[in-house]
């Protein structure tokens, strides 16, 4: 009864306060999988998605040809539908791509292929060629932007038994190719534990990185920023530990970060912690406003009526009217869905689904991204059933502030 009660209250508070944001209907970024061709996106401190000039560009992995290759295709704002896609990758297998805008329409994307990190520029009109960005076995590249032609790239470098993190200022505006600057480690110290999935915010005073780190012998995450011109200051903690017993292993779990950033020196984490011991995984973040040097409390995304059900694949942007959203997905309907929270003055709004955008089907892995103008655009995985082949969609919602 208490379930069918907090179901029905759900569902009404969803209802109306999810008509503060109106959204597009969805658009097929791919057709239909076909056999056993399904798709990728991975949000994990990486974008998917991103927008240029009027031009939202989507890159994904999927196994069409066999192997994973990577591919993007492009939407002019004003289009009814994508451009047919283009192969980005063109080694033997391919993972992992992230994107960043580089202005006037056009877009660096990087990926990994054959243990190696890559990056290309690519617009409506091609691609540019391929540059290997470091020569040791590499992966896991993603991408923070601080400046029209200026890209920081971080990645994980394989240094004997572990990997550590890797920064490096890619300057897009030479007039050939790229300018692919000495790279330096995020947290120089012997390796004691992998350093895995890094996520990047560039503010006004520099760079923030966030990354999984198993130091410890279990997985925390830690962050580090460096100052424009300067090394990167001193790890610290992001996630607040809690303690539990032997059974139930010496750490919460937390993994899979994301960053944002908006309007000079605000940065904000997101990330999956298993604190709660009832469940699995929820989705917590935390705001720094002093450009990534330092973070506050941890704090609870999703709302009590996610409690009994796992969240995955956070994803999170922040516009530049300081509005910061985070979507994930679960099941709690039944099936994974797609639902999104944004930060108000008075906390973490109550959870919306997109299901009136995406329908019946399984829908999982968001990406987001505001653009310029305030418009939150969100591609991601859908298909009919488990085991089903997959599909990409898009759509794109604005905020009705009247309507709160």
């Amino acid at each position: 009864m208490r379930r069918l009660f907090a179901s029905a209250i759900l569902f009404c508070s969803a209802h109306v306060l999810a008509d503060q944001w109106t959204f597009s209907e969805r658009i097929a970024v791919t057709p239909t999988g076909r056999g056993k061709t399904f798709h990728h996106l991975d949000s994990s401190g990486r974008k998917s998605i991103a927008v240029s000039g009027g031009v939202v560009a989507v890159v994904w992995e999927d196994n069409r040809h066999g192997g994973p290759q990577v591919f993007v295709a492009f939407r002019r704002q004003d289009a009814a539908e994508f451009s047919k896609e283009l192969r980005v990758s063109n080694g033997r297998v391919a993972y992992a791509p992230s994107i960043v805008p580089v202005g006037h329409g056009q877009f660096l994307v990087g990926w990994e292929q054959d243990n190696a990190v890559w990056v290309r520029k690519a617009s409506v009109v091609g691609l540019d060629p391929s540059f290997r960005v470091d020569d040791s076995e590499s992966s896991q590249i993603t991408f923070a932007s601080p400046a029209p032609g200026k890209v920081i790239a971080a990645w994980c470098r394989r240094d004997g038994r572990y990997s550590r993190i890797m920064t490096t200022v890619i300057d897009t505006a030479t007039g050939a190719g790229l300018h692919i600057a000495r790279s330096q480690s995020v947290d120089p110290p012997a390796l004691v534990g992998d350093q895995l999935y890094p996520a990047l915010a560039a503010t006004q005073d520099g760079v923030t990185v966030v990354w999984e780190d198993r130091r410890r012998g279990h997985t925390i995450l830690l962050y580090a920023q460096a100052p424009v011109g300067k090394p990167y200051g001193q790890s610290r903690l992001l996630n607040e530990p809690v303690q539990k017993s032997k059974s139930d292993g010496r750490g919460s779990g937390v993994t899979r970060p994301v960053l944002a950033s908006y309007g000079g020196r605000h940065v904000v984490a997101a990330w999956m912690d298993k604190r709660g011991f009832q469940t699995a995984y929820d989705i917590y973040a935390a705001f720094s406003q002093d450009s990534g040097a330092t973070f506050g409390a941890n704090e609870l995304v999703q709302d009590v009526f996610a409690e009994g059900y796992a969240q995955w694949h956070p994803a999170m942007a922040w516009n530049t009217q300081g509005q910061v959203v985070v979507a994930w997905d679960d099941d709690r309907d039944g099936s994974p869905g797609i639902w999104y929270s944004w930060k108000t003055k008075k906390g973490w709004s109550g959870d919306h689904t997109l299901a009136a955008v995406s329908g019946n089907d399984e829908q999982t892995n968001p990406s987001v991204v505001f653009d310029e103008h305030g418009i939150l655009h969100l591609v991601w995985i859908g298909r009919k059933s488990e085991g089903e082949p997959t599909q990409l969609f898009y759509a794109y919602g604005k905020y009705q502030p009247d309507r709160e």
